[in-house]
């Protein structure tokens, strides 16, 4: 009993002292602002599957955005209200209507696959950028942009901010959100790493774009966890930054199935890519000398945070039986330092409670589907939410 216990603290203690770490590093990153650049040619793609009444606003504020800026907007319309396709015309961005749900398999990676031979062409338009039907840009997106130096690197990625944080569960994806944001982007990007994209809002070199995505594999859940695997291990060494300036705003559910069909497929991809990719990943670091391909490879097997809380706690219960304090409750201090980090600035005292109430959601939820989405009927999906 006790070397399963030591096992699991030690396993606890690497990836709770790594995200202090990561997290430490990604509050002293600056983004690195040169002079403003002529932007090249960008194509924006909207895979807009079943859009809401929202989609309008991210049409309207993609219009204030681009300005006169080389951007190239193209909707992808699947399964779409006719209504909504209608409002959609008077922006004059080309568009088609297209479904997916007949073919077998990922729909999300076919639509991807579609634009890519159809609508992306990497002589005409030199970055790709996608964004989510929900994502409202900043009136300064492309404005920011153009002072990345973006022509010096393969990838610049934006950041999500949410509308609105007044439910629990709003609250904790917002924290969960600057968690990755400090974590898997600033961190890495410090300490000399690549940054892992976030899906939307990246602006990505088209050649490298395409590439990635036809490499995505047959079998492979979700999105941008197997793109990254595929970037990484691809023959290009990536260069990449990150922009906090460069914001799009999207609504956090307030709806625990919502948020749990979410996490299924982020858990799905991510471990799916952990045991199906470890090999290539392993191979490209110590075959070839791409270590960046090894620390994503800790990304991905590492446990759901907030199941890393409940186990942290669980060790310091076990600790406080001894009446001492011991290794047992170092990943608990180390989580929560990093908890106090990221949620402190962004918390006002008036939503802990509410904050607390969707923390119980959460952690049960986390629990159900981290476990659900080892399934072999969700792999090769795409598990859309609204």
């Amino acid at each position: 009993m006790e070397l399963i216990i030591t096992c699991i603290t030690s396993v606890l203690l690497f990836f709770t002292a790594y995200g202090l770490i990561l997290v430490i590093a990604g509050l002293t990153y600056k983004t690195k602002i040169g002079n403003a650049d002529a932007l090249p040619s960008i194509r924006l793609i909207l895979p807009a599957y079943k859009p809401d009444e929202i989609f309008l606003r991210v049409l309207e504020s993609v219009q204030r955005a681009k300005k006169n800026y080389p951007v190239d907007v193209f909707i992808l319309f699947q399964e779409s209200d006719q209504q909504i396709v209608d409002n959609s015309k008077k922006y004059g961005y080309e568009f088609i209507e297209k479904s997916f749900s007949h073919l077998a398999g990922n729909s999300y990676r076919h639509a991807l696959q579609y634009v890519c031979e159809h609508h992306i062409n990497e002589q005409t338009h030199q970055y790709t950028l996608i964004l989510d039907k929900d994502n409202i840009m900043d009136a300064d997106f492309f404005d920011r942009l153009k002072r990345c130096s973006l022509s010096s690197h393969h990838i610049v990625q934006g950041v999500r901010k949410p509308l609105d944080t007044t439910q629990g569960i709003q609250i904790f994806d917002a924290i969960s959100e600057r968690y990755n944001d400090l974590m898997l982007r600033k961190g890495k990007l410090k300490l000399g790493g690549v940054l892992e994209i976030s899906g939307s809002a990246a602006v990505i070199d088209s050649k490298l774009f395409k590439y990635a995505i036809n490499q995505m594999d047959d079998q492979a859940p979700g999105y941008d966890k197997n793109f990254m695997v595929k970037l990484l291990t691809g023959p290009v060494r990536l260069k990449s930054t990150f922009n906090d300036q460069m914001i799009v705003r999207e609504e956090k559910t307030a709806k625990v199935e919502n948020y749990e069909a979410q996490r299924l497929r982020w858990f799905g991809e991510q471990y799916y890519n952990a045991f199906f990719n470890s090999r290539d990943l392993l191979k490209a670091a110590f075959l070839y000398g791409k270590f960046r391909c090894l620390d994503y490879w800790f990304t991905l097997i590492r446990p759901p945070r907030s199941l890393q809380l409940i186990a942290c706690f669980l060790l310091v219960v076990l600790d406080l039986l001894d009446l001492q304090f011991s290794y047992l409750s170092l990943p608990f201090l180390f989580s929560m330092t990093c908890c106090l980090i990221i949620a402190l600035p962004i918390v006002e005292r008036k939503q802990i409670k509410q904050l607390l109430i969707g923390l119980n959601k959460v952690l049960y939820s986390n629990m159900i589907t981290s476990a659900q989405s080892l399934k072999k009927k969700y792999r090769n999906t795409f598990i859309h939410t609204r």
